[in-house]
């Protein structure tokens, strides 16, 4: 499904880019946790269309600072891309 992931700014504030290069069309899901409480903080269902795909994930202003699980998978739960984000 995804060829290429990249994830900005790191450390965030209000809001997350992510550029997904999709070599075919499909679904994702990305989740948002707070590594402090594993608390899930926004799950999104995002349909992709081959090639260069971009999502935002906003209004996070009001999360507390710390940091942040990001993972998207695919529609069979397979991790895509995983990484910690720092909120500022």
């Amino acid at each position: 499904m995804a060829t290429e992931i990249s994830v900005n700014p790191n450390p965030f504030n209000r809001i997350i880019n992510i550029e997904i290069n999709s070599a075919d069309s499909d679904d994702c899901i990305i989740l948002l946790a707070n590594l402090q409480n594993s608390k899930i903080i926004r799950i999104l269902g995002a349909g992709l269309s081959k090639g260069v795909n971009k999502i935002a994930i906003d209004n996070l202003h009001s999360l507390d600072t710390g940091n942040y699980h990001l993972d998207i998978k695919n529609t069979d739960g397979e991790s895509l891309y995983a990484a910690r984000l720092l909120k500022e």
